[in-house]
């Protein structure tokens, strides 16, 4: 498989920061037949999360999350896609960006 780089777009969660909840964002959109490309998520601060998910219709994320009582705010991001190969991922990347390979 060829390395590849794509702009996507994707939506980021600000959610209670416990036990269960990527969970149960992840239950959402999978009942909703959301494609996820990506799926993210870590601290901010000691009481909330933030879960960055991306996927191909943005329009199904928002209305899952608005259907959940949450908010998904939109953002746009690299997708790297690497090949077999230890290490291939950071030339793929250093390639894009106009570096080197490592």
């Amino acid at each position: 498989m060829p390395n590849t780089i794509r702009k996507v777009s994707y939506a980021y969660i600000t959610a209670a920061s416990k036990p269960g909840e990527a969970a149960r964002i992840l239950q959402a959109l999978r009942d909703a037949n959301v494609n996820l490309l990506a799926f993210s998520g870590f601290p901010q601060g000691r009481s909330k999360a933030q879960i960055d998910v991306v996927t191909d219709d943005l329009d199904a994320l928002k209305g899952v999350a608005q259907g959940q009582k949450m908010e998904a705010e939109p953002d746009q991001a690299g997708l790297s896609r690497a090949g077999n190969g230890r290490g291939r991922r950071g030339g793929c990347a250093a390639r894009k960006t106009g570096g080197g390979e490592h």
